[in-house]
């Protein structure tokens, strides 16, 4: 609060005390008016919190400068963002992803992306983003050197998570598709109030593509009642525990619920595994994949 709000609370809460103050010989009234004084005083200093700073905008790009770059394998990297100011958050619901936006050649590519980071990471935004040869954004967050920025805008999309939206949640993710996923899988695991169980089918080449493995295994042992994670890779190592080769109707079978009204499926990767991935959740008895998906879709693609 600045001062001068603080003196206009202090003179209100005076005020209540001096009137009841007024009749000297109403010595129970002093006591209560005074009484009265401290607790407007106490709920008035409450009113005074300084807004919730935003980093994101929907309708203006702004600049973000690179802080630091963490190699996770020799093509991807968490690339971490200075927001405005250490108390500022990003602003982005659980769901949703922010658009970068930069000029290649004489024109502006856009591309989304979710972030690995939250809102309880203030002052920051940690991107996870895999360099492709072929690759047009991706190659200029290689690039990126300490201090350099990149323009980003959003919140973006049309799913947003929130607590309890249903019984279970079943996920297939490959890649860097893991993005969205962790995202929502941090959100409902650090709720103790949200009773949704995850189950995540994540795919990859080899092991050495398994993105964050680590932490998906901490997750999966902290909250072993609530997440399972099963990994299937096209290449495994010798004495492999996960699944081999694709991801087939048999792995989805075994390893997510079941379709039900209050089930709900999520889909992120490389266009032909998500096109697989629908034809055999409808073929399991989900609902049938829209093109473009609706929140309220019972299989929604990101």
């Amino acid at each position: 609060m600045s001062s001068t709000t603080n003196l206009g609370v202090l003179g209100l809460a005076g005020l209540v005390g001096a009137v009841f103050l007024a009749s000297p010989e109403h010595t129970t009234l002093a006591a209560a008016g005074a009484v009265v004084g401290s607790v407007l005083l106490f709920v008035l200093a409450g009113t005074g919190s300084s807004k919730v700073k935003v980093a994101l905008s929907t309708e203006e790009w702004r600049d973000f400068p690179l802080i630091s770059k963490e190699q996770l394998s020799p093509n991807t990297a968490i690339y971490r963002f200075k927001l405005q100011t250490p108390d500022t958050i990003l602003g982005l619901p659980i769901g949703q992803h922010v658009s970068i936006k930069a000029r290649i050649g004489d024109k502006d590519v856009q591309r989304s992306y979710t972030p690995v980071s939250s809102d309880d990471d203030k002052g920051i935004i940690d991107l996870l983003v895999k360099t492709y040869p072929t690759g047009n954004i991706s190659k200029v967050f290689a690039d990126l050197k300490p201090g350099d920025k990149i323009t980003m805008k959003g919140p973006k999309g049309s799913f947003k998570y929130t607590p309890n939206m249903c019984r279970a949640i079943a996920m297939i993710a490959g890649g860097t598709g893991l993005t969205p996923m962790l995202q929502v899988i941090k959100a409902i695991l650090k709720n103790p109030e949200d009773s949704t169980k995850v189950s995540f089918i994540f795919a990859n080449v080899s092991y050495d593509d398994i993105l964050l493995k680590d932490e998906l295994d901490k997750l999966a042992a902290t909250h072993s009642d609530r997440f399972t994670v099963h990994y299937v890779l096209n290449s495994p190592p010798p004495n492999w525990t996960g699944s081999a080769g694709f991801v087939t109707k048999d792995v989805v079978s075994a390893h997510l619920p079941a379709p039900a009204k209050d089930v709900k499926l999520l889909l992120c990767g490389p266009p032909p595994m998500v096109k697989a991935m629908t034809a055999i959740a409808e073929e399991l008895g989900f609902d049938k994949a829209q093109t473009i998906s609706k929140a309220a879709d019972q299989v929604f693609k990101f």
